[in-house]
């Protein structure tokens, strides 16, 4: 039991002093992987040593100026709180997942569930949270503080603000031609400082979110249908797949696409999503929006790729399971042909609801499946024990502890299960082929990291995201030999999530002006 009664009366310099050298504690991020090994990339290790010190000493400075003028007496302990909260919590992640915390990662945070969220705990997490955010939290709720008078508070900060200052102004001028450079070549550093970064980007996410509502857009409002031969399309969005790991497309290691390869697939090699998070990929992929011009706000207001199939007759499904839900993208749709499970189960519960649509199909359908697929990091729990072909895994949420070979192993055993659901939903389809054209056309939302260089999951901003978080896996097979042989020639050309919209579009004969012609892997 915490005894009150023993938490010494401190000084307000003396508190400032223990705040900030728990502030470079928990920016340990910035300081030592970002600056001190930085440096130590291409100068010495004295040399990096000497400009380590240097930084810190600048940033104490910086937070000793920045804290004596907010730090007011009856804000201080409000500010103190939720600043450890803030930087305790994000410092966590960012080291153990190479995480950045921007608005794009916060806006996934607001739609995480309970069963997403309780797969990142774990024994450091919560001894990291006690340790780093609740104790030093209590500490500041029953310290007493003496600021001395008024006269001689506002001294002592006039002291400390000047001295910092001096300070920063000395060590800019004797080192701003290494510092300037520096940065500059490593921007994403400003990403990773605490806890100016995450609250920058919670301020900005608000500022979106308070946005009044676009008024709604009819992109294909002259939406007709050319074709009247009977089809059925699956389109499925994978979850966190990456092609690096996929032996349709050279992986040696595990052979993940043991079942499709068996099929008549086409595997694009170079196909790239739309972000780096399922909150942006989903809603863009659906979108006749390109990635450079996307916003979600825009997107939320125009009718999607599902909307205007829709209405226009096909029989349309969305069969979720995916833990975020569509996205928006089936809200339109009639109940009774859409279904969220939200990772309740395994992805074949919607593979199976999917077999039994096409099975019974009188008229040309759409069939959009959402799946959990291999989201992380308890890659597994993603997939049946029969499916555990590649070993050893990593059977926990700290990817840290395990080695990259039990990770790969881990995730690898996610792709094959995907993959065998994929090929029993061909084998449904080629049943169906003696009266429809059939088709699956698969892709992932994003890619992953999976510990290269520190980084784990996905979600850095796409500029600076690695090739791992953004290739990703694209396969498509079909009753059409024509067709098939057209997508060959072509499997090797750069194509992304640009191009699902026009494509559907294009397959099921839709004339509109949204298609773009340019856009349509299936043109002739």
């Amino acid at each position: 039991m915490i005894n009150i009664n023993k938490f010494r009366e401190v000084s307000f310099f003396k508190f400032l002093t223990l705040f900030i050298i728990y502030m470079l504690f928990v920016n340990h991020i910035f300081l030592y992987k970002g600056v001190f090994l930085g440096f130590l990339e291409t100068n010495s290790l004295s040399f990096s040593t000497l400009f380590f010190t240097i930084m810190c000493i600048f940033l104490a400075s910086l937070f000793a100026s920045v804290f004596c003028i907010v730090f007011l007496p009856y804000l201080l302990k409000p500010f103190t709180i939720f600043i450890i909260i803030v930087s305790s919590i994000c410092s966590y992640f960012m080291s153990n997942y190479g995480v950045i915390i921007n608005k794009e990662m916060l806006l996934n945070v607001l739609h995480t569930d309970n069963k997403e969220a309780f797969s990142y705990l774990s024994i450091n997490l919560v001894l990291w949270f006690v340790f780093a955010t609740i104790l030093p939290c209590i500490y500041v709720v029953f310290v007493k503080i003496n600021y001395g008078s008024f006269k001689n508070s506002l001294k002592i900060r006039l002291k400390i603000i000047a001295f910092s200052i001096v300070t920063i102004a000395i060590i800019f001028s004797l080192t701003s031609k290494i510092f300037i450079p520096f940065f500059r070549e490593h921007i994403y550093l400003k990403t990773v400082l605490l806890p100016s970064y995450p609250v920058y980007s919670a301020i900005k996410l608000a500022q979106i979110l308070l946005q009044k509502p676009l008024p709604f857009t009819y992109v294909a409002d002259d939406a007709a249908l050319t074709n009247d031969k009977k089809k059925i399309l699956v389109l499925i969005v994978g979850e966190t797949q990456r092609s690096k790991n996929y032996s349709l497309n050279g992986y040696a290691k595990n052979d993940t696409n043991k079942f499709t390869k068996q099929k008549d697939v086409v595997s694009f090699t170079n196909f790239y999503s739309c972000g780096t998070a399922t909150e942006t990929s989903v809603p863009c992929l659906f979108s006749d929006l390109k990635r450079e011009n996307f916003s979600n706000r825009e997107a939320k207001a125009r009718e999607n790729l599902v909307d205007i199939i829709n209405k226009l007759g096909i029989k349309t499904y969305f069969f979720g399971n995916n833990s975020g839900g569509c996205k928006g993208v089936c809200d339109n749709l009639d109940q009774n042909h859409t279904s969220e499970h939200r990772a309740a189960g395994f992805d074949e519960v919607i593979f199976d609801e999917a077999k039994k649509v096409i099975k019974d199909a009188n008229s040309t359908t759409f069939i959009v499946l959402h799946l959990q697929g291999s989201h992380g990091p308890i890659y597994y729990k993603g997939y049946p024990s029969k499916f555990k072909e590649f070993t050893p895994t990593c059977d926990t949420a700290e990817l840290n502890k395990c080695t990259p070979d039990e990770i790969a192993n881990t995730y690898d055993n996610t792709i094959l299960y995907e993959d065998y659901l994929q090929s029993e939903l061909i084998n449904a389809l080629e049943a169906r082929k003696d009266k429809f054209e059939v088709a699956m056309f698969f892709f992932s939302d994003h890619g992953e990291s999976l510990g290269e260089n520190g980084i784990y999951l996905h979600g850095l901003p796409y500029s600076i995201a690695p090739d791992e978080q953004k290739h990703i896996p694209a396969i498509i097979f079909s009753s059409d030999s024509e067709l098939l042989k057209r997508l060959k020639a072509r499997k090797n050309e750069t194509l992304s999530h640009d191009f699902i919209f026009s494509s559907v579009l294009g397959y099921f004969g839709v004339k509109t002006k949204a298609y773009e012609p340019e856009f349509d892997i299936f043109r002739e």
